[in-house]
């Protein structure tokens, strides 16, 4: 074999065992890279089972019956009512409170049923009765939903309230008429 063959053979095969070379630092930097992006999913799916099981583990603790105890709520509601309608049956309304709402939610529920201003004077308002049910979220708060029934003047009147209740009082409140949308006539 002569000289220039050998060279050439050997630079061939120097060639070929830098192309392999090249080639197995490309497959590692892409392994590399496979890697890194498997650990983000890994670290990015932990996170979500860590919050799922925490949020797993707070309803585990809610009961069933929890849910369907709603009976302080149904304590707040009426005195809420107690405490408005006993506003509405005074001569003049100073200052209204209730030890179970707060002033904006006071204000809303006088506000829809006497209004303020009758030009031959303050009407009479009593209560009659209410239809309002509750419920109880897994997160410990509820709502108050129905109409409250009172006398204006002798008048039969109707204010249908939604309350945002907690375990300390109603801290929001939406006072209105619902009326039917069905076509049955009804109110609802």
């Amino acid at each position: 074999m002569n000289l220039k063959t050998s060279q050439l053979i050997y630079g061939f095969v120097t060639l070929l065992a830098l192309v392999a070379c090249l080639q197995v630092a490309r497959s590692i930097h892409q392994n590399l890279k496979t890697a890194e992006t498997a650990q983000k999913t890994v670290k990015s799916t932990l996170a979500q089972v860590k919050d799922n099981q925490a949020r797993q583990t707070h309803y585990d603790k809610v009961d069933t019956a929890d849910l369907r105890d709603t009976q302080k709520f149904q304590q707040i509601g009426q005195q809420f009512i107690q405490d408005m309608f006993k506003q509405l049956s005074k001569k003049q309304i100073d200052n209204p409170k209730s030890d179970v709402a707060n002033d904006q939610v006071v204000s809303a529920f006088l506000g829809a049923t006497f209004g303020g201003d009758v030009d031959e004077g303050r009407p009479e308002i009593s209560y009659t009765k209410d239809d309002i049910a509750y419920s109880k979220g897994a997160d410990g708060s509820g709502v108050g939903f129905g109409t409250i029934t009172y006398q204006q003047s002798g008048m039969k009147q109707t204010v249908t309230v939604l309350m945002q209740l907690t375990d300390k009082g109603i801290n929001e409140i939406q006072v209105g008429q619902v009326h039917d949308t069905t076509g049955t006539g009804g109110q609802s």
